[in-house]
């Protein structure tokens, strides 16, 4: 079993090593640039990064992207501070920390700079708006989808990313209440944190299969530990039956994972949508116009039946104004 964990680590950590490159250099005469700063490099966030920079080049705008390198808070606090002193036209950033980055968002803000928060709000802070994904209802709509499932009991364990980011804690608070308001016979037994890292969430999930043999469901709360778990229930020959995995995000091994009846169902963000909301939303803001507060991108379920076609499909959302 040794040779077969290294094995689904190899896997998982060359996955996570393909896709992530921020864009420096100068910018054309005229052209505009925007920062989309991420809390950590994976590849959850290359169709963000991949439809801003297409969509910004019909508006003359250049997108760089940045990162911390691990979940490094310090290090994000620098892009910021590099990026106000830059004078860089516009600011998408999801905080890896939403307290500690508040002062320098707001430094942004004080700076002239159109900043907003994505995929992870900072609603203390002077962000402009929010724009993605409304992370409490998220995990609600993922507690109904295991509630029906299961059949409304069973035990459930849970692995999460960064302890620090907001929108993961709102995911397993929206779990955790609608459990406990709809399906009180299906309790979360263990809810570890493998802090967004490959191996460490590898060994979390080892872990917790090995002192909750008896458990239903797992989810993962964050973009890591569903491709983590696929590679566990592949190299132990198992399928979505006894041991079902519901989780979030629509990583390429996630969908893998439905199609080959590893994976019971994903309640995917829509990222790829976020590129060209925040373009235009930073461009509007640098034009001294209004816009929404507060734009939910919605989630979508994928289950076998719509797992090639999920992406035409509207996403169970709602807009309002804080």
């Amino acid at each position: 079993m040794k040779h077969g964990k290294w094995l689904v680590l190899a896997l998982v950590l060359a996955v996570a090593a393909q896709g992530f490159a921020g864009g420096e250099g100068e910018a054309a005469k005229g052209e505009k640039t925007f920062a989309i700063v991420y809390p950590i490099v994976h590849p959850f966030f290359e169709p963000v990064t991949k439809m801003a920079t297409e969509y910004g080049k019909t508006k003359g705008v250049r997108i760089q992207t940045f990162a911390p390198e691990g979940t490094l808070v310090n290090q994000q606090i620098q892009i910021m501070e590099d990026l106000i002193s830059k004078k860089v036209n516009g600011i998408a950033l999801c905080a890896t920390d939403p307290v500690a980055l508040v002062p320098y968002l707001n430094k942004a803000v004080e700076a002239g700079i159109p900043t907003i928060a994505f995929e992870s709000d900072m609603p203390e802070s002077k962000r402009q708006a929010f724009m993605g994904t409304h992370n409490y209802r998220a995990g609600v709509h993922l507690g109904h989808v295991v509630g029906r499932t299961l059949g409304g009991r069973g035990k459930m364990i849970i692995c999460t990313g960064l302890p620090t980011q907001a929108s993961l804690n709102e995911r397993i608070r929206g779990i955790q209440e609608c459990l406990a308001a709809n399906y009180p016979g299906l309790k979360v037994v263990d809810l570890q944190t493998g802090q967004g890292d490959p191996s460490m969430t590898l060994n979390v999930i080892e872990a917790q299969i090995q002192a909750h043999q008896d458990f239903d469901v797992f989810t993962s709360i964050d973009a890591t530990g569903g491709p983590v778990a696929v590679s566990i229930w592949r190299a132990k020959g198992w399928k979505g039956d006894k041991h079902k995995i519901i989780t979030f995000d629509d990583m390429p091994e996630n969908l893998a994972g439905i199609k080959e009846g590893i994976v019971n169902a994903v309640i995917t963000q829509t990222q790829w949508t976020w590129g060209p909301k925040i373009v235009d939303v930073l461009l509007t803001l640098g034009e001294g116009q209004a816009v929404i507060n507060y734009d939910d991108t919605g989630t979508i379920e994928i289950t076998a039946k719509n797992v090639d076609s999920y992406r035409q499909e509207k996403a169970w959302a709602y807009k309002f104004e804080k």
